[in-house]
């Protein structure tokens, strides 16, 4: 049974239909968007505007308030293991000329909060900052594999919204395959987020043994065959090794 969602869940909400495609909305479309009468959708555009994470747009639409640029720092220089992971990162992107992202969990969903673009990149829509939902990606499903089993269905909005053809809907599907996931250690995706797409992923741990953050490594089908896998695995289990240790020395 789905627990009704509180008004704090819904003003969230209006602040999660802001996204690069979306970056100005009217006070019409987040009433529709959010399914709200519109006296509620104001009184909740209200608050967030009072709080300074709404603003209004020379066009008279809403747009994210400084607050949120705020935040956005203070959350950023917390990010320690950022710094850490970066020159790890930038050499797994010169080895394999890939990109290579760093996702950590934040809610119920995956965020990239590193991106290091390979020589010769091709487009991943994963951009740092962007929130993506837990169940696509191999960057997002290593982080859920590693949270209790028995929270999953927590971090998990049904129904499981289809990216591609290839993006795995059925809630019983994906939990087998995230078992999978933690038995081998690492997750590989292909077009299940962007078409054409391969990324490889593995758990990045800190010195308690948590799970952290995600290391991942992305580019186009064509390029990464299974051999090639297998080598960007072992860089990335090697990188994520080197990573906890400097979590554990504190250097």
């Amino acid at each position: 049974m789905t627990k009704p969602r509180s008004s704090a869940d819904k003003v969230l909400e209006v602040l999660l239909l802001f996204q690069e495609s979306w970056p100005e909305l009217t006070a019409e479309e987040i009433c529709e968007l959010i399914d709200a009468p519109r006296s509620t959708t104001y009184r909740y555009i209200r608050v967030l505007r009072d709080k300074g994470f709404l603003e209004k747009s020379p066009a008279g639409a809403f747009r994210l308030g400084p607050r949120l640029l705020q935040l956005g720092r203070i959350a950023r220089s917390r990010l320690d293991i950022s710094d850490i992971a970066l020159p790890v990162m930038e050499e797994i992107a010169w080895q394999t000329r890939e990109t290579v992202l760093l996702t950590r969990l934040f809610g119920s969903n995956a965020v990239c909060v590193e991106r290091i673009e390979g020589a010769q990149a091709v487009r991943i829509s994963f951009e740092v900052g962007q929130i993506q939902p837990l169940h696509g990606g191999a960057s997002s499903k290593i982080l859920l594999a590693y949270v209790n089993e028995d929270e999953w269905d927590e971090h998990l909005t049904l129904p499981l919204e289809r990216f591609t053809e290839h993006t795995v809907t059925d809630p019983e599907v994906l939990k087998e395959q995230l078992r999978e996931i933690r038995r081998q250690g690492y997750c590989v995706s292909e077009s299940e987020v962007d078409l054409g797409a391969r990324a490889m992923s593995v758990p990045v741990v800190d010195a308690r043994g948590r799970t952290v953050a995600a290391l991942s490594t992305a580019g186009p089908s064509f390029r990464i065959d299974d051999a090639t896998v297998e080598r960007h695995l072992e860089l990335l289990r090697s990188g994520a090794a080197a990573i906890r240790e400097q979590l554990r020395t504190g250097l």
